[in-house]
């Protein structure tokens, strides 16, 4: 026996009923279809005014469920509300509801990319996106994944879409399988089984022995609606596609350095007997900088207020500020943020005086940034003499000049060290088992153990030109040098913060480019050279093959390949990369839009991607995303005709999804033959013990099912149509019947809302005096309990009131011994 309940919205616990013959609850018309890979839908025709349903629809807030012998067979959304006039001319309310599976239609994809990913890789990737979208009640959780110990990759690349779309046409189409969405109305939360189809064991628990009933076929009528299936509540607009950006290509000439990647200039770089006055003197002339005798005086004072002439020193605490900047550092006292903008490059090292002079020197108005010695300084707001940051290669001594062409290691301190097969590049089968299964590695890989360094230096100058976190390599550094290499670093950052160079600029052989995150395992540093380029490689997915890899080691240890020469070009220019303008930029760092406050009471979240190709910057973006949310809101709820003419088969409690051997629709198969339920029609109210199936080797949709059998629908159609343009007229007058009619629901709805209101309003007051009396109780009880202590202290031990009466009998005893 099937019932039916409802629900005011995803997560109320009240049910309603709505179909129950043992409790006299009936519903005029209820045809729940369930299909295999599709989201099922229930209809209900209601044309009693005092049925629970009939005053309490919302779209996407209404939620039923549907129990065959107390077992859960279906629980949805409302859909959309329908003025449904039938053949007959009878005027009904039909409402649509859609499985919960569709919560996976309301939340966006973004664009991604990732070389090298599983099938529970993906599937954890595009529900995390989908659980970060939408409402607690439409989160989903993974209950059983038979692909959990499967480690098969593959090349994905996820476009803007649904995250219905990413799990069909991606997740499945790539590693097979079958998703089934399933609600535990216990702990009242929404689980996904991903089930692979190729194991016996699925087979056999789909496979059945039960024999087909005999075809019927459904009712088909005229139906007049609201359709608000293309509601979008948290927009993600999508703007033109970006055009790279042409990256200037600078001087990589490369100079020596010293041991710690600093470059080498002469004169005093260190303290001159006690005092920073040389030094000063020569960072000024590198910068060309004049320092009067007063001003030296000022400089010399505030050194000694920040740190008392120590480059070392240390502002004690973790923040002490409390601003979440840290300590100030070294002789000036610099925050870690601000030096990572205004070191020279070159001399980045904070825990050098010199390097420290060098930055304050870059800033045009340095003297009056520290000349006010009441205060501390900062150099924030100050315009930099040098805006490259780069110091005029004049003050370089000569004898440190090198050739385009030097190499060298990323870690300094380690040199070459030493390297086990899975880290070299190249095929090494016995790296396969913990790389998915592939034997080529496409660069060296810089391990912890044998290569010890806090910083990763340039092996190779470049300029820089891609800057990014990518899947599977996390946060990656692209530079391209003069001479055709294309250097990436990727594997070692923990954060963009952990990067300290910026796209456009250029860097030198053994130049820090950013902080290596002790937690990770190593530096992977892959190379290319013109005219392909890393992207083409991370993009088409060609890390486990040759492709146009290089050998990073025989680079470094030979000095490069034999004819390299620096190119005269200028510019270089990046291919197309798929991604289009966003508004975040413009949206307080948000990539959505929310729709009003209405329409998100009405339907609640439901995120979706839309492309305005003709938007080219994020302001316009943003103009155009905002007019298409104010146009949805007027226009969601446009009418549309419908015709319904179906014919399908009809079988009696079968499994959607399970394979039947069957003989039927005038086909003699074989009994080994197996074809699959692909959808089931129930007609609860009328006929429950029957139902309308829909059987095939492949899923056959309405259209096609309608191309098929287009020769014998076409005269009832052509005769449908004719009749429609008959009732239209009808259908008007009805329509205004019907309007009047939820005139008066809402009327009697508002009356409600008005009585709910003035009930929030003595609950406010009620909850204010018991606010209030709380607080008198509190008062009161802290009062007895002081009193009550006060009490105490006048009260006597149980082992007081002993000793007393000892002394007490002792006392009557003496007394008696005096008295003999």
């Amino acid at each position: 026996m099937y019932t039916i309940v409802g629900y005011n919205g995803p997560r109320t616990k009240n049910a309603n009923t709505i179909y129950d013959v043992s409790q006299q609850v009936f519903v005029d018309k209820a045809k729940l279809t369930l299909k295999a890979n599709e989201i099922d839908d229930l209809e209900i025709t209601v044309n009693n005014k005092n049925h629970w349903l009939y005053t309490h629809h919302k779209p996407f807030k209404t939620h039923v469920e549907v129990y065959d012998d107390k077992k859960l067979i279906f629980r949805g959304r409302m859909l959309k509300p329908t003025n449904e006039m039938q053949s007959s001319g009878l005027l009904s309310h039909t409402y649509t509801f859609e499985s919960i599976e569709a919560y996976l239609l309301d939340s966006a994809q973004r664009f991604y990319v990732n070389a090298n990913m599983t099938a529970t890789d993906l599937l954890k990737h595009i529900l995390k996106w989908h659980n970060k979208d939408v409402s607690v009640s439409h989160q989903v959780e993974i209950r059983k994944n038979d692909f959990e110990k499967d480690k098969k990759t593959h090349y994905i690349k996820i476009e803007p879409t649904t995250t219905w779309g990413a799990l069909n046409n991606l997740l499945i189409k790539k590693f097979g399988g079958k998703l089934n969405f399933f609600f535990d109305a216990k702990k009242h939360k929404n689980y996904l089984d991903y089930l692979d189809t190729s194991k016996k064991e699925y087979k056999e628990s789909i496979s059945h022995t039960s024999p087909m009933l005999k075809i019927g076929s459904n009712l088909k009528s005229i139906t007049y609606e609201q359709d608000p299936t293309n509601v979008i509540t948290r927009l993600v607009p999508l703007g033109a596609e970006i055009k790279p950006k042409k990256v200037r290509l600078g001087d990589d000439t490369t100079v020596e350095t010293d041991s710690e990647g600093h470059v080498i200039v002469s004169g005093a770089t260190k303290k001159v007997h006690g005092s920073w006055r040389s030094a000063i003197r020569n960072a000024s002339k590198i910068m060309g900088v004049t320092v009067s005798s007063s001003e030296m005086n000022v400089l010399l004072k505030r050194i000694q207020k920040e740190s008392s002439g120590n480059e070392k020193a240390r502002q004690p605490g973790k923040d002490p500020d409390g601003d979440g900047t840290g300590p100030a550092l070294g002789l000036l006292q610099f925050k870690r943020s601000t030096w990572n903008d205004h070191y020279m490059h070159g001399f980045s090292n904070i825990w050098s005086g010199f390097d420290q002079l060098l930055a304050l020197f870059n800033l045009e108005n340095w003297f009056s940034a520290i000349s006010d010695l009441s205060r501390g300084w900062g150099p924030g707001g100050h315009a930099l003499r040098y805006k490259d940051r780069k110091i005029p290669n004049k003050y370089v001594t000569k004898k440190h000049m090198k050739s385009l062409n030097k190499w060298g290691w990323p870690f300094l301190s380690a040199g070459k060290g030493s390297f086990l097969d899975g880290q070299l590049f190249g095929n090494h089968p016995s790296a396969a088992s913990y790389r998915g299964g592939h034997a080529f590695h496409d660069g060296l890989d810089f391990g912890t153990r044998d290569h010890k360094g806090t910083y990763v230096h340039a092996i190779h100058g470049g300029t820089v030109i891609r800057i990014g976190n990518y899947g599977g390599i996390g946060w990656a550094v692209v530079i391209r040098s003069s001479d055709g290499y294309q250097i990436v670093y990727q594997e070692a950052f923990a954060t963009r913060a952990s990067i300290s160079v910026k796209v456009g600029e250029t860097v030198k052989t053994g130049q820090k480019i950013g902080v290596r995150n002790s937690s990770l395992e190593h530096l992977h540093i892959g190379v290319v050279k013109k005219p392909y380029t890393w992207w083409q490689g991370y993009n088409g997915g060609h890390s486990y093959e040759k492709w146009h890899w290089l050998d990073p080691l025989k680079l470094i240890e030979h000095g490069g390949q034999k004819g390299d020469k620096a190119s005269s070009a200028k510019y270089y220019t990046p291919k197309k990369t798929g991604e289009r303008i966003n508004i975040k930029s413009v949206n307080k760092g948000k990539d959505y839009l929310l729709a009003s406050k209405t329409m998100l009471d009405t339907f609640g979240y439901i995120a979706k991607n839309k492309v305005f190709d003709d938007a080219k910057t994020s302001e316009d973006l943003l103009k155009k995303a905002k007019a298409w949310l104010k146009k949805q809101e007027n226009n969601y709820n446009k009418e549309s005709y419908k015709i319904s003419a179906l014919e399908l088969p009809r079988f009696d409690k079968f499994k959607v999804g399970h394979l039947y051997p069957t003989s039927t629709m005038g086909m003699v198969l074989n009994k080994d033959k197996y074809l699959q339920i692909v959808q089931k029609e129930i007609d609860i109210p009328n006929s429950p013990y029957n139902s309308s199936l829909e059987i095939g080797e492949r899923r056959t949709g309405i259209a096609d099912y309608q191309v098929e059998t287009n020769n014998t629908f076409k005269k009832q159609i052509e005769s449908l149509e004719h009749s429609m343009l008959g009732l239209s007229q009808t259908v008007s007058s009805v329509q205004s019947d019907s309007n009047d009619l939820e005139d008066k629901v809402d009327a009697n709805r508002d009356h409600a809302d008005a009585q709910v209101s003035r009930a929030k309003g003595n609950t406010f007051f009620l909850r204010k005096d018991f606010k209030k009396y709380q607080k008198d109780v509190k008062k009161q009880n802290e009062k007895n309990k002081k009193d009550f202590d006060k009490f105490k202290e006048t009260l006597v031990t149980k082992k007081d009131l002993e000793q007393f009466r000892t002394e007490i009998v002792n006392l009557i005893n003496s007394m008696k011994g005096d008295k003999k």
